[in-house]
């Protein structure tokens, strides 16, 4: 199943819970404000099982919605089976104008990925 972001932000309202799976150098800059949002990588997806609810609806969202599929798909083989994607990520919840959270002190500044760091590090 896939939602769009508002039908997304409906559910968490409602008691679903998000699951941020974007890099924490991201997600902490910019994050999804809502009642529950639990944070893990994509990379770390096989550690956090027993942290994710079976019995609760889990929203799956990224950047841009291109690896929720899959974590859906891995949770799903691990027996949490009320997973959605959301459809677009994070890009398109801020363009809905949706509700996030901002933390300056963790922006990323540089000319090139290879030259990022923290702001409030210079």
């Amino acid at each position: 199943m896939v939602l769009s972001p508002r039908e997304a932000y409906k559910l968490c309202q409602a008691g679903a819970i998000l699951l941020d799976i974007r890099p924490e150098a991201i997600s902490i800059y910019k994050g999804f404000d809502v009642p529950e949002v639990l944070y893990c990588t994509r990379d770390l997806i096989s550690q956090y099982f027993e942290e994710i609810p079976a019995n609760r609806k889990i929203i799956v969202a990224d950047s841009t919605g291109v690896y929720s599929r899959d974590v859906c798909q891995i949770l799903r083989d691990h027996g949490i089976e009320i997973v959605i994607e959301l459809a677009g990520g994070f890009v398109e919840w801020e363009h809905d104008g949706l509700p996030i959270t901002i933390d300056n002190k963790a922006r990323l500044s540089g000319s090139c990925m290879c030259q990022l760091k923290y702001r409030s590090r210079r």
